[in-house]
């Protein structure tokens, strides 16, 4: 899905192009719906259109000195877009619990409602919420 990681590269310095390098990235995939195992396919998305694809955002980073500044939400509203736009009725994620920006970010600026907590889900230990957006048709 290179249509669904999506990156932020700063414009500001436009007379060295060879230097720019990404700040933050979002990346993405689609999955069917009636099957969580299952992953499909751009070349595929058209054999599958009668089934209900669900989006997934599986990272989202911002290097530490340009967050605050609006590229996180910029790179979720255009992978958002971009997953409607292909399909999906919904979409998923899973974040930290005691990660406080990110659920800001997710439910209070999208609208990512908690479906489940997710007991030690990372290798730390750390539990996890796992998230969803329904979308509008």
């Amino acid at each position: 899905w290179p249509e669904l990681c999506i990156l932020a590269v700063p414009a500001n310095d436009a007379t060295n192009e060879s230097s720019r390098r990404p700040i933050g990235c979002v990346v993405c995939k689609i999955d069917i719906d009636e099957d969580d195992t299952e992953q499909i396919t751009s070349k595929s998305l058209q054999d599958n259109l009668d089934k209900t694809l669900t989006g997934y955002i599986g990272m989202l980073a911002v290097e530490k000195p340009y967050r605050k500044s609006g590229i996180g939400t910029a790179l979720v509203h255009h992978a958002i877009s971009r997953m409607k736009g292909m399909g999906c009725t919904s979409i998923r994620l899973e974040t930290e619990v005691s990660n406080k920006s990110a659920m800001r970010l997710y439910e209070d600026r999208f609208g990512f409602v908690r479906e489940e907590l997710l007991v030690k889900y990372y290798l730390n230990w750390g539990d996890a919420y796992r998230l969803r957006l329904w979308l509008d048709g």
